[in-house]
């Protein structure tokens, strides 16, 4: 359903002294490099790599936020970036972003069942009582039950889990066919964590959206994802199903991020694998 293909992003870094040297032009930070991949309905890829590897930047490429220098998306075999040159808003009915920090992602001002049925607002939906029954809904849907008592909260009156499940009910309001998750467990408890990647997963099979779970944490991947990408300076290194990837890791930076999953027994005993990417140094 989704196909990636050849996706690049180049960032010109601000003019310095050494730009104005012979020979010499503005440095170029090749954040996504030739990045392809596709996803089906139901299917969950993970985007696996070290922090500034270019899993943050490909998602927003993906979501629109930001402009590919060259690459494309298509979804169902039409173009993104036509579609959503031609109407943003059919755009991001099938195309939502769930965000790292559910404490920066949700105005403070707005009630729950504001920040969860504005979406629809914005699409032209105007019976305040067909809005209301979907925010019910999908909050029941995201485990905020009984719904009735969230709909007046602010973000400050609820937990950490509590509000990205918002943030959750707010991406999947529309009923979109693409979903990217953006580390979307990075910043809450142990305890939540593995709530909240049950339900994407539970998400993605229900509802047949394609999803894309962005992470630095190989940790939670066998939970929510059917395949793996690792991604290295801004390149996929390696790509399979998840339990062939984990178990039989074909690139040196792959076997290097699984070493760095913490065991739980003292006594193990940890080697440590080159960390250079052949070809990528």
């Amino acid at each position: 359903m989704i196909d990636v293909r050849d996706l690049t992003k180049h960032y010109a870094a601000a003019a310095g002294l050494r730009s104005l040297l012979p020979g010499r032009g503005r440095e170029v930070t090749r954040a996504v490099e030739g990045v392809s991949f596709a996803i089906g309905a139901g299917e969950v890829l993970g985007l696996v790599g070290e922090s500034g590897s270019g899993k943050s930047t490909t998602g927003r490429l993906l979501v629109g936020l930001e402009t590919p220098t060259s690459g494309s998306m298509r979804i169902d075999g039409t173009d993104s970036a036509a579609a959503r040159a031609r109407d943003k808003k059919a755009f991001h009915r099938q195309v939502q972003m769930i965000f790292q920090d559910p404490y920066g992602a949700l105005n403070p001002q707005h009630t729950v069942e504001d920040l969860v049925g504005r979406p629809l607002l914005y699409q032209g939906v105007r019976d305040r009582a067909a809005i209301a029954k979907s925010v019910r809904a999908v909050l029941a849907e995201v485990g905020l039950t009984p719904a009735e008592s969230y709909l007046g909260k602010h973000p400050h009156q609820l937990s950490g889990g509590q509000r990205q499940r918002v943030c959750i009910a707010r991406a999947i309001i529309l009923e979109p066919r693409f979903l990217v998750a953006d580390e979307p467990v990075s910043m809450l408890d142990v305890s939540i964590k593995w709530d909240i990647v049950r339900l994407l997963k539970r998400l993605a099979r229900q509802r047949g959206i394609a999803m894309l779970y962005i992470t630095h944490d190989l940790a939670t991947v066998g939970a929510v994802c059917d395949r793996l990408a690792i991604m290295y300076r801004g390149r996929i290194v390696e790509t399979g199903p998840v339990e062939q990837v984990m178990a039989a890791p074909a690139d040196p930076y792959t076997r290097t991020l699984i070493a760095a999953i913490p065991s739980a027994d003292p006594d193990a005993v940890r080697v440590r694998p080159p960390v250079l990417v052949q070809g990528l140094g």
